[in-house]
């Protein structure tokens, strides 16, 4: 990739957009771990899995019965438009604007900023324990 130059860079990116949508953010969410997740109302271990939530594994509790995917108690709970949280993202990384951002992936601004805060919320969290 380093041999490209960066208009060839630039035309790549675009080409490869498409794919790098709703199916790798899934991929990336059901892929973190085999052994299903603990349930976030009752905290048990006993989970199993209980069929498909818009592409997402749902497992259901053993203990309480509840449903819930990997999502279900954490910031990006309830959060729609899934395929274009890797560019939402990208925006971020970038320093752009939410306005900016939000005109870029083409979400409303209210989104957009909801989503800034939702995504620096998991960020906030994701602290190394030492240097």
């Amino acid at each position: 990739m380093s041999t490209l130059t960066r208009r060839q860079r630039a035309h790549l990116v675009q080409a490869l957009r498409p794919s790098l949508g709703l199916d790798r953010v899934c991929e990336a969410i059901d892929g973190a771990a085999c052994l299903p997740p603990p349930c976030p109302a009752c905290k048990s271990e006993r989970s199993y899995r209980h069929g498909h939530s818009r592409g997402l594994q749902r497992y259901r509790c053993r203990a309480c019965g509840k449903t819930f995917t990997r999502l279900s108690g954490t910031p990006l709970s309830r959060l729609r438009q899934r395929d274009k949280w890797l560019d939402y993202l990208g925006q971020m990384l970038d320093a752009k604007s939410v306005r900016r951002s939000a005109t870029h992936v083409d979400v409303h601004r209210s989104t957009s900023f909801r989503w800034r805060h939702r995504f620096l919320e998991l960020a906030r969290h994701d602290r190394p324990a030492r240097l």
